[in-house]
């Protein structure tokens, strides 16, 4: 009777801990400040602790299918599909937005003036791995401006080092996203909204992992929804 009485407890423990584990949000590092800023409200809000994970999308999606430790991921939904990852649900927070942002000392009116000779270097997140990648690939090609300046094109891995080039001036220009240039008020000369008829639509929202669906994901996801949240994704250009 005591071995049943103590193996009851030890399973009750065991659940206990299990309910305890904070919910896990993983994030391209360009929506970092968004996603941070979500988690906090939300944390201050209701008291329970959000873990958050940053990388570029490659990263974060190969982990999240590996570690079975993250149930939801803030990204883009046709790049999400395209990576096969399992999701239960998708909830968008917003469009994204392409700009074209230079350093103190510069300015640049439209995505023609890249080809200017006066231009060296243009950085830009990988077409491979990051979305706003894809979107300055896809806005240089309507354009008619890819041969012109390919040559110039210094690739990373993700849009935070697009902009910290930008900000300490050792590219001209740089391709990068609405939300990450907010961030750098008065560290960069300026930027331009590209046309968003240049590129396909960007849906960024969160997704959540089949097989983590809890009322932790369900009410984390019912913040973000909310009018709160949803100032906070506009805030942040979405």
């Amino acid at each position: 009777m005591k071995r049943l009485i103590l193996a009851f407890l030890l399973l009750f423990a065991f659940a206990a801990c299990a309910q305890a584990e904070p919910l896990t949000v993983a994030s391209g590092a360009g929506y970092k400040r968004l996603v941070t800023d979500l988690a906090t409200a939300y944390e201050t809000k209701t008291g329970k602790k959000v873990e958050l994970v940053f990388g570029n999308m490659g990263q974060v999606i190969a982990q999240a299918k590996a570690s079975g430790k993250i149930q939801m991921i803030v990204g883009e939904q046709s790049f999400l599909k395209q990576a096969q990852v399992p999701l239960a649900s998708f909830t968008e927070l917003g469009r994204g937005t392409l700009v074209v942002a230079w350093p103190k000392g510069k300015t640049f009116a439209s995505l023609s003036d890249l080809a200017a000779p006066q231009v060296k270097r243009v950085a830009m997140p990988d077409p491979a791995k990051a979305i706003y990648g894809i979107a300055g690939k896809e806005a240089l090609e309507r354009a008619g401006l890819m041969e012109k300046v390919k040559d110039k094109l210094l690739v990373v891995a993700t849009v935070p080092q697009v902009t910290t080039y930008v900000a300490t001036g050792e590219v001209d220009a740089g391709l990068a996203n609405l939300t990450d240039i907010l961030g750098l008020a008065g560290q960069i000369g300026g930027y331009f909204v590209v046309d968003h008829a240049q590129y396909a639509p960007i849906s960024i929202g969160a997704g959540v992992l089949s097989g983590t669906e809890s009322a932790e994901t369900a009410a984390f996801l019912g913040f973000i929804t909310s009018p709160q949240g949803r100032e906070l994704a506009r805030k942040h250009g979405l």
